[in-house]
């Protein structure tokens, strides 16, 4: 699978308890990556990085092809997010909790919580990360 069809997979979902869970092992094996969001202090990342990352309010996460962390240290990826940010609109002009900005080539994909947008998240691939 490339990251376009597991975005279009994943698309829609309904936030919850491991949301990724059916699909984390062909991502895995596809060198995909899926970022979310959960709860109101935490960035996902789920496939072939699984790892979790606290920013509360918004923030940056950096990483590199081993997992991520807080800090800058020696990554050169980074992905920001963006909590609650006035300009992230669904389709109906409903503030979308969760968004990501990144340079990464990426797909996105929406997430809801009790039918409200919730997250646009992301889906790239580790051949992309430098």
């Amino acid at each position: 699978m490339d990251k376009k069809e597991v975005a279009r997979l994943i698309d829609g979902r309904e936030y919850g308890y491991e949301p990724f869970m059916d699909v984390r092992e062909v991502a895995k094996a596809s060198g995909l990556v899926i970022v979310s969001g959960a709860s109101d202090d935490l960035m996902e990342f789920d496939g072939a990085i699984y790892d979790e990352q606290g920013c509360f309010d918004g923030g940056v996460i950096y990483f590199d092809r081993h997992g991520a962390f807080g800090s800058d240290g020696y990554a050169t990826n980074k992905i920001e997010a963006l909590w609650c940010d006035k300009s992230a609109l669904d389709e109906n002009g409903n503030v979308i909790t969760w968004t990501y900005k990144t340079d990464i080539p990426h797909e996105t994909f929406m997430m809801y919580e009790d039918g409200e947008p919730y997250c646009r998240g992301i889906v790239f691939d580790m051949a992309d990360v430098k």
